[in-house]
């Protein structure tokens, strides 16, 4: 009897610790690619915020917000859809998209929106040209999951800036 229990115990004690093995795993997984989705995030906001602020006025020009583009997007002044690098401004990201492969993780999916704030409250979107624009960049995964419903896979990464004219 004395026997049997002990094996009964000893077989709960493996499932357990196979339990506990498997679950760091994928904490481990689901912690490099939070990683690698940040980095290319980061890139990706890095990259827009060094973009000229409106394409008529790079920088020095006193002038006022009304004189920037109502429109934000690309301008059409060779700017290619899908080709960040012809992109000269800020607000040529605003709907952009992207996909960069990784060997470990397959494909990250980028996607990119701008919008005017106003500086008192630089949560809210306002329709008005101002001095200040928000970038906001998602990145999705399959191996990202939605920490409000880990069943979810293909969970986004959102990083955002906001860049000043001043």
């Amino acid at each position: 009897m004395l026997i049997a229990f002990g094996m009964a115990l000893l077989g709960k004690l493996v499932l357990s610790a196979n339990s506990v093995i498997g679950n760091s795993e994928v904490d481990e997984l689901e912690s490099e690619a939070i990683n690698a989705a940040t980095a290319i995030g980061q890139g990706t906001v890095d990259r827009i915020a060094v973009k000229g602020y409106d394409h008529t006025f790079f920088g020095g020009v006193d002038t006022a917000a009304s004189a920037f583009k109502p429109t934000l997007g690309r301008d059409g002044v060779g700017e290619v859809a899908g080709k960040d690098t012809t992109f000269n401004d800020v607000d040529d990201y605003k709907g952009f998209q992207d996909s960069i492969s990784t060997p470990r993780f397959g494909k990250f999916y980028v996607s990119c929106n701008v919008w005017y704030v106003t500086e008192t409250t630089p949560f809210d979107t306002t329709a008005t040209q101002t001095f200040m624009k928000k970038i906001s960049v998602s990145v999705t995964n399959s191996f990202l999951i939605d920490p409000l419903d880990p069943r979810k896979l293909s969970a986004a990464l959102t990083l955002s800036k906001l860049v000043t004219y001043r």
